[in-house]
């Protein structure tokens, strides 16, 4: 399940889901569409910076649109390229317009790590003969 919340909610409404689940970002939807993501970057630049009422602000008007977003079947490495070219730190995971998940930096970076410290295992076994 991906949190989400509706352009028409306050600002404070998707800091304080945010807050609840601990992430960086939520998915802006309207009728089961994805119309932007929020992220804590925007509550920055474009709330506080600004000295507007996250609870008067709707996040229609300062949420990120168009959200880029990637297909299940891309690598890891593809994703991090979008991540980098869009100065992005969450990509939405999306197959034929249907939401299925969202995957952040940290997570991207996980899995690389988790990747080369498998790759070092095979070296050292294969190295020492253990395999």
């Amino acid at each position: 399940m991906v949190l989400s919340v509706e352009s028409t909610e306050t600002v404070f409404d998707a800091i304080c889901l945010m807050a609840e689940v601990n992430i960086g970002a939520v998915l802006v939807q309207d009728n089961n569409s994805i119309s932007g993501i929020f992220t804590e970057r925007d509550y920055l630049q474009r709330v506080a910076l600004k000295s507007l009422s996250s609870k008067e602000t709707k996040v229609s008007e300062v949420m990120t649109q168009p959200v880029i977003s990637a297909e299940p079947d891309d690598s890891v490495q593809k994703c991090m390229e979008t991540m980098t070219t869009c100065h992005c730190r969450h990509l939405p995971i999306v197959e034929n317009g249907k939401l299925l998940g969202i995957v952040s930096i940290g997570d991207l970076v996980k899995t690389m790590l988790d990747e080369k410290q498998h790759e070092v295992e095979k070296l050292n076994e294969y190295i020492t003969g253990t395999y």
